[in-house]
């Protein structure tokens, strides 16, 4: 079979549209989430219906879960959602925990766990309060997402851009995000 220059220059370019469309629909559903530092209220709204999460004080833990075993290191993080349009349900399951490489860890959600969010209906102008936990296989997370199964709507990061003291580097990107440019000091 003979391979025609118009063929091999047709397949590269196939090769090249598809690779870009990748990259592009990856940085397409981080670039529109809303990134904030822990311990800031982040809105989700829902036609009518309007939740406020506020993601806290992510943490190893030494909490023990009935009838899970963790895999790696079991990290926490505190959760407040609060109704501020219509009875909302929270989406417990829809968060997950992430690292600096962009490495996710879900929630664990297939026992109780002490003090977890309850994702029981809160009506208009109440809030639930409680834990989110992850097992924690690799790299430790510096962020929480709340992802909607398509995309991460909310992120929450020890890592915000701009928040670190003047002329202190972060350690780390934004979850799951590419570290930025070295710089010489």
């Amino acid at each position: 079979m003979k391979a025609t220059t118009t063929a091999v220059k047709s397949a590269i370019a196939a090769g090249g549209i598809a690779a870009a469309s990748v990259f592009a629909a990856a940085t397409a559903s981080a670039a529109g989430a809303n990134i904030q530092g822990f311990g800031t209220s982040e809105q989700l709204v829902d036609g009518p219906l309007i939740t406020n999460y506020t993601v806290s004080n992510l943490q190893q833990s030494n909490a023990a879960i009935p009838g899970y075993t963790p895999k790696g290191t079991l990290y926490q993080a505190d959760i407040t959602a609060r109704s501020d349009g219509g009875t909302v349900t929270p989406m417990v399951r829809d968060f997950s925990a992430r690292g600096p490489n962009g490495q996710t860890y879900k929630l664990i959600d297939k026992v109780g766990v002490p003090n977890g969010l309850n994702p029981a209906p809160i009506p208009q102008g109440s809030e639930s309060r409680g834990a989110l936990y992850f097992d924690v296989t690799g790299a430790p997370p510096n962020g929480v997402v709340y992802n909607d199964g398509l995309q991460d709507i909310l992120i929450w990061t020890s890592n915000v851009p701009g928040a670190s003291a003047p002329g202190a580097p972060n350690s780390s990107p934004v979850p799951g995000a590419l570290p930025g440019p070295a710089t010489n000091s």
